[in-house]
């Protein structure tokens, strides 16, 4: 993955634009156009309008290399990805990210609490099997503003809990930090970027039609509504990749 891209971040006293958080491959500087925006349910998309709206990039050439879309809007419709990289022109350094907000909800991926471990790390799994090459998220911090560092934190009205919310102000748990705590949310978050990786390299070295079947294999990821609820179909992914590569480079 080229970027993880965080667009904003509020403070509990002032609001800051967070740039990126950058991932260890070479990034470039681009414009971003969200296609579509979540709707306000996850009701499928009314007829005819995802057939216009996959037009957008021929309207927005050359402002815009980056075109983004929410996985509330997909649902389970795998297919409806190849519609959209299908309008793109890799060759002039167009993408396709795609990103979770306030949906999809339960059974898909993403990054609410209450939902399972492997719910969170699929988010990434599913970038992955869909091809993109970044992620959009909203927000880190975006709990309600508080008067003092070490207020109660109370998340935004009108919001799934947990949404926008990544790491919390450290003082809350430990007077006079400075230091931001981590969400086990977060943590997972980056367990599920190392399995992206993971399955990049398998993919560099056998190509992308092994690595697919590979998931599917090991029974951790065939849709986004069908992923595995344990861990052991993932330790099993990563120990096929390292004894695939090890082998290969001996």
């Amino acid at each position: 993955m080229k970027r993880l891209f965080i667009d904003y971040a509020s403070w509990p006293k002032k609001s800051r634009r967070v740039k990126s958080l950058v991932v260890p491959n070479p990034v470039f500087n681009a414009c971003m156009t969200n296609l579509l925006p979540p709707g306000p349910s996850d009701a499928a998309v009314v007829p005819g309008s995802f057939e216009a709206f996959v037009k957008v990039p021929s309207f927005l050439r050359p402002y815009t290399q980056i075109f983004c879309t929410s996985e509330w809007v997909l649902g389970g419709r795998e297919e409806l990805v190849q519609s959209i990289v299908g309008e793109l022109q890799p060759e002039n350094k167009e993408e396709w990210w795609s990103y979770v907000c306030m949906g999809p909800s339960d059974p898909y991926p993403n990054w609410h609490l209450g939902m399972r471990g492997t719910q969170h790390r699929a988010v990434l799994w599913r970038v992955w099997k869909e091809g993109g090459t970044g992620f959009l998220y909203w927000g880190a911090n975006c709990y309600e503003k508080a008067l003092t560092s070490s207020a109660d934190i109370r998340f935004r009205r009108g919001l799934p809990p947990g949404d926008g919310v990544l790491y919390y102000p450290g003082e809350v748990f430990t007077p006079g930090s400075s230091i931001p705590a981590a969400s086990v949310r977060l943590e997972r978050i980056l367990s599920g970027m190392q399995d992206f990786e993971y399955l990049q390299l398998y993919s560099s070295v056998f190509g992308r039609l092994a690595a697919l079947s590979l998931v599917e294999k090991t029974g951790m990821y065939y849709g986004p509504d069908r992923y595995t609820y344990e861990h052991t179909p993932i330790e099993a992914m990563r120990t096929e990749v390292f004894r695939a590569c090890h082998a290969h480079s001996v």
